[in-house]
């Protein structure tokens, strides 16, 4: 579910540039996501951006040679309500390669200096950034023509193609992967506001003196609700690879001296917080939900924020799925060494990419009790979003059918070509979760929505399948009719009506069987 938009900077700005200030506000219905101050003077560029899920302010500076393409790039990551540094790199470029320096301010550390190859030309990404956008409108505008592609790095260093397709004088589709921007310009180029039809997001450039540029997203509290029978504590943990790791750990009442079953929750792809959040669905926190249900029937849930978000640090530019699936063997290490909780009696609950982690560890964890795997894909990751982005598409009405035809060309294009720079995205399109699954010998429950449409039922059919092929004998497979990716009601499970959904909680049926198997199963 995530939202990717590349930015352009490959030719010269035009000619006689001059300064500018504008605040970008970015909004879902009436729901702020994100807002973000941004200046420039014609070769250097300076933004911060404040998201709502999870509470981050990304600083971004790009600096620009005399040519015109990126000289430097600057970030910063602050955390938390009171902007906490936790992160800041340098990115230097020079041709097709680039010297990246990252430390932590926060400890006075630094990662290992490196060298990242790149395409001569590549410019910086920031999801839901209005600079980018900005970017973007003008990389067009000098480039000329109604068709270009353009190498990007995503934010970590990772590498992308975006496509831009101008439309007409006054807008044009910029397009990563499945997403499909349409942005809107002034006659000099600008940019004035863009709508992302599968998110149904919506960007609108303000003055920059606007008041919208004061907003700062309210404290998530992860406290237990009132009248709960269990507690909820913030806590830390460290991994071997010396990264902090911050989460939450629900405890259900027990009697002094017990020790309680215990699972460690697994997100899906992309920036997310311990209750699953991300920037664009600012209401669906699932992994609360579970956490709740798993925690009044007696069984201790942590759950923790992904690298670089809330209070997890952020490690390597290029991790990939296998460093995630080290953080979880981290996190069940840590369980084990707590007097409350039951060392033989721990388990896993992973969703989507976390369904694809789980087997991971799993595999090579023999004394899991349990195993839970929603809406996880047994497919190559290029197999999954290749339909992923046929889908979404076929039923974009925003374009005619021989536009999405050709723009379902340009983006499998650009996407076979950014499949080959190394980090997450190369790790993950190769990957093939079968092999991992048929090693797991614990008991493991399936769990699937059949109108899911980031990965289909079939995926959960074919995963258990395999399983049980392979010799695991306690194998359960449950789908559940009109349930979308999210976990939530929705008969047509169409991502582009999320924006639609009445109700963001996880379905009382899906809790309902997951607690009461976890619960026979870890008695």
């Amino acid at each position: 579910m995530r939202l990717l938009i590349a930015t352009l900077l490959a030719a010269p700005l035009a000619a006689g540039a001059q300064s500018d200030r504008a605040v970008f506000l970015v909004r879902h219905a009436h729901d702020t996501l994100a807002v973000e101050t941004m200046s420039h003077d014609g070769a250097r560029f300076d933004a911060s951006l404040r998201l709502r899920t999870p509470i981050v302010t990304l600083g971004q500076q790009v600096v620009l040679a005399e040519s015109g393409t990126v000289r430097q790039i600057v970030t910063t990551v602050a955390a938390g309500p009171r902007d906490s540094l936790i992160q800041r790199g340098v990115l230097t470029i020079s041709g097709d390669s680039a010297f990246s320096h990252v430390e932590d301010p926060r400890l006075g550390s630094r990662q290992a200096d490196r060298w990242i190859k790149l395409t001569a030309g590549s410019v910086p990404f920031v999801n839901l950034s209005g600079l980018s956008l900005e970017l973007i409108l003008r990389r067009a505008r000098a480039l000329g023509g109604d068709t270009a592609r353009v190498p990007v790095i995503l934010v970590g260093g990772q590498a992308a193609v975006a496509t831009v397709t101008r439309l007409g004088a006054d807008s044009a589709v910029i397009l990563l992967g499945a997403a499909a921007l349409r942005a809107r310009t002034d006659a000099d180029g600008r940019f004035l506001g863009a709508f992302v039809p599968a998110q149904e997001i919506v960007f609108e450039r303000l003055p920059g003196g606007s008041p919208a540029a004061a907003w700062r997203a309210g404290v998530v509290s992860y406290a237990a609700p009132a009248g709960a029978p269990y507690t909820a504590h913030d806590v830390t943990l460290k991994t071997p690879a010396g990264l902090t790791l911050a989460g939450t750990l629900t405890m259900p009442a027990h009697a002094a001296g017990a020790r309680v079953p215990a699972v460690v929750m697994i997100t899906g792809s992309g920036a997310q917080d311990r209750d699953e959040g991300t920037p664009t669905l600012a209401q669906w926190r699932p992994f609360r939900d579970i956490a709740d249900t798993l925690s009044r029937r007696g069984i201790a849930v942590l759950r923790l924020d992904d690298r670089g978000i809330g209070g997890s640090d952020a490690g390597p530019a290029i991790a990939t799925s296998a460093d995630f699936a080290d953080d979880i063997r981290a996190a069940l290490a840590w369980l084990r060494t707590r007097p409350d909780v039951d060392p033989r009696r721990l388990g896993l609950v992973g969703h989507s990419e976390g369904a694809v982690i789980a087997p991971m560890v799993a595999a090579t964890d023999t004394t899991l009790r349990a195993v839970v795997l929603i809406a996880g894909t047994a497919s190559r990751g290029d197999s999954i979003l290749a339909w992923q982005r046929r889908y979404l598409l076929s039923r974009d009405t925003t374009h005619t059918p021989a536009q999405r035809d050709s723009l379902l060309k340009l983006a499998d294009a650009a996407s076979d070509s950014a499949y080959r720079a190394p980090g997450w995205l190369h790790y993950f399109v190769a990957y093939d979760p079968l092999p991992a699954a048929r090693r797991v010998r614990s008991p493991t429950l399936i769990l699937q929505g059949e109108s899911d449409h980031q990965v289909p039922v079939t995926e959960a059919r074919t995963l258990a399948d395999a399983m049980r092929a392979a010799g695991n004998s306690h194998v359960t497979l449950r789908t559940f009719p009109e349930m979308n990716h999210l976990l939530v009601q929705d008969p047509t499970g169409n991502p582009l009506g999320y924006s639609e959904l009445k109700d963001f909680h996880v379905r009382k049926d899906l809790l309902g069987v997951l607690a009461d198997w976890m619960a026979a199963t870890m008695r």
